[in-house]
């Protein structure tokens, strides 16, 4: 109970927080309803709302269709943000356009009129053993049609949503609006997990099973919906967390520390490249102006790394994927942590005092042009980032390396 209510307060909380932002652009409006919706089902899901709704209505069960109906409406909206942001999975006829657009009220209207036939509406569920009014009183027709329904709309949305959301999400990378759309996807397949779950166990009470299955199954469905609303609420909170200032400084922040080693590294061996040298605990406690720091800072990394000469080795990018071990990278990590890994044998040795020649064709270095890909602050401080949460296969790699060039000199 008390992790459903904590739960229930970081989405309103998430509500809240976006509302300034969201409320005059359509799309970012719409996944802000989908939001204000999954915090709304949260809500009454909680068994004291649920259980002073249904009394207060008279109306025995009204939470859990209440929630139903919801339900539907935010997987409509999610799947029309889903497409919006990153394209329908074909293209859509006319046909299949009414389709869509009527569906939803047609689904929830045979719905209620199914619950009005239903002895759930006028017998209160046991919430000490079901969740909802379907697992109770499965055995009748009208409500194990209610459920079918329900799971069949639901689960066609959620596998839509989550394969458009995984295969984009992939695509983004490490960026909020990536991270954003594998959660979303978790959340589809948890989705997928508490309709495949609560359907086997209103099946199970609709041929008259009894037992642990079905004792247990409260606690499990719990689980499963829970996980549901709060990788929907943070997966479609992260790509907006650019529009809050807190996050965006706290972000700043941390990328600024999370440069630091390279742009000390680099300090020591071109020290001209630093317009202010400050010591790693000064770096540490100054808040102040982050966005023009870290600006400065990725300017500097790029200054050294231009002063360098990248040292050409055979077959690099092998040697790279043997540093990370059993940790695969990407083909867009393995080519950038190459090119890192040939600036730090450049850097390491610039330290000794030995430069080579530059390149030959008298233009910028491989290296350096694999460098120079960013279109922005954001996209450089993304792929310098991608070289200092790897540093570790860099800094072995080059070990190896040098090793085996002085192996081969003995």
């Amino acid at each position: 109970m008390i992790i459903s209510v904590a739960a229930v307060t970081v989405l309103w909380i998430a509500v809240l927080v976006q509302f300034p932002s969201h409320r005059n652009v359509p799309l970012r409006r719409a996944a802000w309803s989908t939001m204000v919706l999954l915090a709304a089902i949260g809500t009454l899901d909680l068994p004291v709302v649920g259980t002073r709704l249904d009394a207060a209505t008279g109306l025995p069960n009204l939470a859990d269709v209440a929630q139903h109906v919801l339900a539907i409406t935010a997987a409509t909206l999610g799947r029309y943000c889903a497409e919006q942001v990153i394209g329908a999975p074909r293209p859509r006829t006319r046909w299949s356009g009414w389709v869509q657009a009527t569906l939803p009220a047609a689904t929830v209207a045979v719905m209620l009129v199914l619950f009005a036939l239903s002895p759930a509406r006028t017998h209160p569920t046991d919430a000490a053993r079901y969740t909802d009014f379907p697992m109770q009183y499965a055995s009748h027709p009208g409500v194990f049609a209610y459920w079918l329904i329900f799971a069949v709309y639901l689960g066609t949305a959620f596998v839509l949503i989550s394969k458009l959301a995984w295969r984009y999400g992939r695509r983004a990378g490490r960026t909020p609006l990536g991270c954003g759309l594998v959660l979303i996807a978790a959340g589809m397949v948890a989705g997928l997990c508490y309709l495949g779950y609560a359907t086997a166990v209103v099946a199970a009470r609709a041929a008259g099973v009894q037992g642990s299955f079905i004792s247990t199954s409260p606690g499990i469905i719990q689980g499963l919906f829970g996980a549901l609303i709060v990788l929907v609420a943070v997966g479609s909170y992260l790509p907006a967390t650019g529009y809050c200032p807190l996050v965006r400084q706290a972000a700043l922040y941390l990328s600024l520390r999370r440069l630091y080693p390279l742009w000390a590294g680099l300090c020591q061996a071109v020290p001209g490249i630093a317009l202010d040298p400050v010591p790693v605990w000064a770096d540490r406690l100054d808040p102040r102006d982050l966005q023009v720091r870290l600006y400065r800072r990725v300017i500097e990394i790029r200054d050294g790394y231009m002063a360098l000469t990248p040292v050409a080795v055979p077959g690099i990018e092998d040697l790279v994927q043997a540093a990370a071990g059993q940790h695969q990278l990407r083909p867009a990590d393995q080519a950038t942590l190459a090119a890192a890994v040939q600036l730090e044998l450049a850097r390491r040795a610039e330290l000794r005092g030995d430069r080579p020649g530059w390149a030959a064709d008298g233009g910028l270095p491989r290296a350096n042009r694999e460098f120079l890909t960013g279109t922005d602050l954001d996209s450089e401080v993304r792929l310098l980032s991608t070289v200092a949460v790897h540093w570790t296969t860099v800094s072995l790699a080059a070990e190896r390396i040098e090793r085996g060039r002085l192996a081969a000199h003995h």
